[in-house]
């Protein structure tokens, strides 16, 4: 009977946390918004930026602006770090297993399998949406979108609209978008660099909405293409950071990969000129934020002007990470390692604690409840992720929060259709060829992460245990020296998390994570 009555208080509380329920009082009682206005809403997603190879320590604009005058999480994690599936996180604030996106083509993912499935439907823009929020969307949207018989596609929930709709976008220029439903075109001249034009259209829409609906709070997604490849900078940044080379970190060109899943043992250690070829992309990769920074100085200066800074929540993030030379792999996403999954993620508003740092365990699943949590809407579907709010405030004594997180990856069927699709789709990293070349497979994995350490289980007999305190580089897998019993609890949580939903999820969550127990040294 205790145990249950346990359970139960286990789940009510995840309910609270997840935005699922009433988030008014929350709200009050943290100390945050207040008013009679709900807050304004703006979230700046980057594309494939990392945390761990330094991008953020170019970004003056992010550290002034958001860093110093909020809070950061240095512990935020996206579970698929792919680019579909984490934004379909964002929008939904589920898994990937449970919202049904888990690559970047159909019929797995993609913006094809979200618009067949009714994912659009039960999104943080309809729940935003239905609480009196103005809507918009800005930049890049699902991967695939939209379909070729319907290019004026608006989905569900989305007031303002302007979104890319061929893969140019990508290059920065010479580029088509669906605005509101008209076709646009853009060209090659400096003015529709696609950073500087997404950063227009964003401050188009604060003016336009803080003029005509002054009372109405709104909701912003400002979404980058940069950092990702081929990463043209602005042509005012091109000749920046000329002596900048990619982190060489322990794992950089690792000597001895033995300890890895076969498929990365037949990598060759990296050679000269593609060593090179990765620090010109880590440059242009920087040089290309820089338009990105300036543009949060300018949403900071716009929202001051229209004098809804105050009341503003301004949320910074990238969808996955990236790494670039560690254990041998080329550039590219995808892999359960730390330069992949963990990201920046940057919050500031009113209420917010300055010059924070947070270290509680934070994923991706968590942006849509607390998006809803702030303007006290009501997401429909069952939602994994938990509300930050908590977190961002001052007066919230005593919180429980999660032990661990789940980590998931799924293959893209292999064919050549799918292979000329992905092709048309996006630019591929130079990872996607290093695996092409090698004829290699990523085989598909699922892993828990906690603050200590990392079990990624994979395809066939490979698995992995990293303790991320003693080797926060993952050089040494140290599962054949991990306790059986400490084996065992791990696979059992695994499959828990794998068949987890909701409330059940953020109760799996709660535990505490096995205790990390080897049988001998290393």
């Amino acid at each position: 009977m205790k145990r249950n009555k346990l359970v139960l208080l286990i789940l009510a509380f995840s309910l609270l946390l997840s935005g699922c329920v009433s988030n008014r009082g929350l709200l009050s009682d943290l100390g945050v918004g207040g008013g009679s206005r709900q807050p304004n809403i703006v979230m700046i997603l980057t594309d494939d930026q990392d945390l761990l190879l330094d991008s953020m320590d170019y970004m003056p604009q992010v550290d002034a602006l958001l860093a110093k005058r909020g809070t950061t999480f240095s512990n935020f994690f996206v579970s698929l770090p792919l680019c579909c599936p984490a934004r379909a996180m964002v929008l939904r604030g589920e898994y990937s297993h449970n919202n049904g996106i888990l690559t970047n083509l159909w019929p797995t993912g993609g913006f094809a399998k979200a618009y067949t499935s009714g994912f659009e439907y039960n999104t943080i823009a309809t729940a935003l949406h239905d609480a009196g929020y103005r809507t918009a969307l800005i930049g890049k949207y699902l991967n695939g979108y939209p379909n070729s018989d319907n290019l004026t596609y608006i989905p569900p929930g989305w007031d303002e609209w302007w979104a890319p709709i061929t893969d140019s976008a990508y290059g920065s220029y010479d580029y088509k978008v669906n605005h509101n439903g008209v076709i646009e075109e853009y060209g090659s001249a400096p003015e529709d660099y696609i950073t500087d034009v997404i950063s227009d259209q964003g401050m188009a829409f604060i003016r336009q909405t803080t003029t005509v609906s002054p009372t109405q709070p709104f909701f912003m997604a400002l979404n980058f293409y940069a950092p990702h490849s081929p990463a043209r900078p602005a042509p005012r940044h091109k000749d920046l950071f000329p002596d900048v080379q990619a982190p060489r970190r322990p794992s950089f060109n690792e000597e001895d990969v033995s300890d890895k899943p076969p498929f990365m043992q037949t990598a060759p250690p990296l050679t000269e000129e593609q060593i090179q070829e990765m620090d010109t992309l880590y440059r242009r990769r920087l040089q290309s934020l820089q338009a990105v920074d300036e543009a949060v100085a300018t949403l900071v200066q716009t929202l001051e002007e229209t004098g809804q800074l105050d009341n503003t929540y301004i949320f910074f993030l990238s969808d996955n990470g990236f790494h670039m030379g560690e254990h041998r792999m080329l550039s590219g996403k995808g892999m359960p390692y730390e330069e992949d999954i963990h990201l920046p993620l940057v919050v500031r508003g009113p209420g917010v604690r300055k010059n924070a740092v947070r270290d509680d365990l934070a994923t991706m699943i968590d942006m849509a409840p607390t998006f809803a949590a702030i303007a006290g809407a009501q997401m429909t579907n069952s939602v994994d992720g938990r509300s930050l709010l908590p977190l961002l405030g001052i007066r919230w004594p005593g919180l429980d929060w999660r032990n661990s997180l789940l980590l998931e990856h799924y293959t893209a069927p292999s064919s050549e259709e799918n292979k000329s699709m992905s092709e048309s789709l996006e630019p591929p990293d130079p990872g996607d060829l290093q695996q092409e070349t090698l004829a290699i497979q990523l085989p598909d994995y699922a892993g828990i992460r906690t603050t200590q350490y990392k079990y990624i289980q994979r395809l066939g007999a490979a698995r992995e245990l990293y303790d991320l305190i003693e080797d926060p580089y993952e050089l040494n897998n140290l599962w054949s020296s991990a306790d059986p019993q400490f084996q065992a609890e791990l696979t059992a949580l695994l499959e828990s998390y794998q068949r987890c939903v909701g409330a059940t999820c953020r109760a799996i969550e709660a535990q505490p994570a096995p205790k990390f127990r080897l049988i001998a040294a290393p």
